[in-house]
């Protein structure tokens, strides 16, 4: 590990002081036979530089947001200085109250354009303590959130994940059961470098997964004092059926998330989040949920955390996190699976990581009514197995109007 992400793990411990502000949220209300109609949403320009090094063949650096697999190590070509303006994060939204006997019934509807098309965020709808439709997961909290303009935010935490779920919410706990392709999304399950073709092995992708179970989550979230805290948990099958051979496995996940108001103007944020299995449940987690080796099917391990300051200075606030996030190899390499590509030679092509770390240092400010800029400097890092590093540092301004 380089000396600056050494000082980056450490010196939050030591006292960093940074800053926060909690962006507000604008609407456009009206009402319709007793409803009342929100409609919001916000218009926002990505300013980008990328430094550092970036794959070949990647014309616009990192993208959109910090992506750790166009991030070269070494002995893998690449180049630097990027550029990339985008206004693919723009958001668009109607959210609905209704009041009945039994209290409001609430229904929320977004969508924006990350992917350059208009693409569903949330469609739910609330009532009587039941949450229908997709929404944030429930293994989800915005507790231990630094402020990011970059739209990955930190690693090492709760994914952000967006999912179709039912969920029972009773005063601070909630539970729920949560689509199981949702946090499976890319190779779920891996069976390394295929040998003869150089890529991924067949045998262990998305072609076989068999999704047999909801996956099931449970959240508790509550305050004391100054103390704002969560813990959540999530048990899952993992499983692969390819016609000719089947397993399964159970997996688990859990999180510990806080934020401390240190005083009015600062406050202090962290989440510890790991288990096994826990796949895409975890922030830029660089392994699947599992691994097929032959007709067996092993869940993976992986952790990581973040910690963040934030302090209120001038018309905004700074924000700094340090965040990683870390997946534990030893019992693929153990059981033969091949986690470095070499071509016909022996020269390395690729490999897969086994660690990931984020920096995120910003200002964000208000001008005026409804509008937001923002100066960000991110720090992002990759580490094989095979003991290779890459990094690329990325300059990223944002201006956001909200309606």
């Amino acid at each position: 590990m380089n000396k600056f992400l050494l000082w980056c793990r450490v010196f939050p411990f030591l006292g960093y002081s940074f800053l926060f502000v909690t962006p507000s949220v604008f609407a456009i209300d009206y009402d319709v036979n007793g409803t009342n109609v929100s409609l919001y949403g916000y218009a926002k320009l990505d300013v980008m530089y990328d430094s550092g090094d970036i794959k070949t063949g990647n014309s616009s650096g990192m993208g959109d947001s910090v992506n750790f697999s166009k991030i070269a190590v070494d002995g893998q070509p690449s180049t630097s200085g990027h550029s990339n303006l985008h206004a693919n994060e723009s958001r668009l939204g109607i959210r609905t109250t209704t009041p009945t006997e039994k209290g409001d019934l609430i229904t929320n509807i977004e969508g924006d354009f990350f992917f350059g098309n208009l693409r569903m965020r949330q469609a739910y709808g609330s009532w009587n303590g039941i949450t229908a439709g997709q929404t944030w997961s429930n293994f989800h909290t915005f507790i231990s959130t630094t402020p990011t303009l970059d739209f990955t935010g930190p690693a090492g935490r709760d994914a952000f994940l967006r999912q179709a779920q039912l969920r029972y919410s009773v005063g601070d706990f909630h539970v729920a059961i949560e689509d199981p392709s949702g946090a499976m999304s890319g190779n779920s399950f891996d069976g390394g470098y295929d040998a003869v073709t150089g890529g991924r092995s067949i045998a262990g992708t998305d072609v076989d997964r068999k999704d047999g179970l909801p996956d099931i989550t449970l959240r508790y979230e509550s305050l004391a004092g100054a103390l704002r805290w969560a813990s959540a948990a999530m048990i899952r099958e993992v499983a692969f059926d390819d016609g000719a051979a089947k397993d399964s496995e159970i997996g688990w996940g859990a999180f510990v998330a806080a934020n401390y108001a240190l005083t009015p103007n600062t406050t202090l944020r962290g989440q510890i989040t790991g288990g096994e299995g826990i796949g895409a449940y975890m922030k830029v987690n660089p392994a699947p949920s599992a691994y097929r080796a032959g007709n067996e099917l092993e869940t993976i391990f992986a952790w990581g955390g973040t910690i963040g300051i934030s302090h209120d200075i001038g018309p905004g606030a700074f924000n700094v996190s340090y965040s990683f996030v870390n997946a534990d190899w030893d019992n693929a390499e153990r059981d033969g699976v091949s986690l470095v590509n070499t071509g016909s030679s022996s020269e390395f092509i690729s490999a897969y990581d086994e660690e990931r770390e984020l920096v995120h240092i910003n200002y964000q400010w208000s001008p005026g009514h409804n509008i937001t800029y923002g100066i960000e400097l991110a720090h992002a890092a990759r580490h094989t197995v095979d003991g290779r590093s890459g990094s690329v540092d990325r300059l990223q301004g944002s201006i956001i109007y909200r309606f």
